[in-house]
């Protein structure tokens, strides 16, 4: 019966993250025309923090090695949010996500080496496709030279970036699971974040004050649906579905964010697919499908 409940609260996580987190690379994406990734990202976590820091105060966190440990790893999920707010700025935000479409992928390859998780040969089938199907992406901007919607290559390259970032922190915060709570490794996650953005913004911070107050309402709009929604609630969400699941199961969230990161795409960004991003989504899709239907 345990079991069973774990199953249905990380099925739940997923699905809610999934609906929050399509939304999040067009927010990004819009959130940058007035501001730079290290001050987005700053004003991101900070206002993230403080949402957490009331429910985290109610936990005791003991300083010790354990925290220490926690937040050096949290660095890797630090990266992804930097990694990528670049990457987004220069692609389209539809393939910025699809990109993330072989998180799993990655997470399989790096749980085999970090945490001994078992393959099989429809893994090792899955991870072929899935990569075949993710550089079909990552390589569109030279595959379709004539094509507008094909994004940026060194934006899909630091994109890749991002997502190996991701896919580390997802694996190696499964550790600290035992000891803290998914809002405990939330906030320390957030908190270092925003140490880190508030250092690489300082030398802009005095340029940006003055521009704050100018921000367009939809820059406002987008900062505040990152911060809550897309970071606080999305990432709290992420560490429930791997505690109650497993670092796999929670990236799943990611090979089923691209539908909806595409529909938010057209909607608010005016973008289109063409040929070769749609098979190569279903590339990686399928890839992906083939690791989490294996035992």
């Amino acid at each position: 019966m345990k079991k069973l409940n774990n199953r249905s609260i990380a099925a739940v996580a997923v699905f809610l993250a999934v609906l929050i987190g399509g939304a999040l690379p067009v927010y990004v994406k819009i959130g940058l025309k007035e501001t730079s990734p290290e001050v987005f990202s700053f004003l991101r976590f900070i206002i993230s923090s403080f949402i957490l820091l009331p429910f985290f105060l109610n936990q005791r966190v003991k300083i010790n090695k354990d925290l220490l440990k926690l937040t050096i790893v949290s660095l890797f999920g630090t990266g992804n949010i930097l990694f990528f707010a670049y990457g987004v700025r220069l692609t389209q935000a539809s393939i910025a996500q699809s990109v993330y479409v072989l998180s799993p992928v990655v997470v399989v390859i790096l749980s085999y080496f970090l945490i001994r998780e078992k393959m099989n040969y429809k893994k090792l089938l899955g991870i072929l496709i899935g990569f075949i199907g993710a550089i079909l992406i990552i390589l569109l901007p030279v595959i379709e030279k004539s094509s507008p919607f094909s994004g940026n290559l060194a934006g899909n390259l630091l994109v890749v970036i991002a997502l190996l970032s991701f896919s580390l922190y997802s694996v190696l915060s499964k550790k600290f699971q035992p000891k803290f709570s998914p809002m405990q490794i939330t906030m320390v996650f957030s908190l270092t974040t925003a140490f880190v953005m508030l250092i690489l913004s300082l030398p802009q911070l005095d340029h940006v004050a003055g521009k704050i107050s100018a921000f367009s309402s939809q820059t406002v709009f987008a900062i505040l649906y990152v911060a809550t929604l897309g970071t606080a609630g999305y990432h709290l969400l992420y560490q429930y579905a791997i505690k109650h699941g497993s670092p796999t199961v929670a990236s799943t969230i990611l090979y089923l964010q691209p539908a909806s990161t595409i529909i938010w795409a057209f909607v608010l960004l005016g973008e289109r697919l063409t040929t070769g991003f749609i098979l190569g989504a279903i590339l990686a899709v399928a890839g992906t499908s083939l690791i989490i239907k294996s035992k």
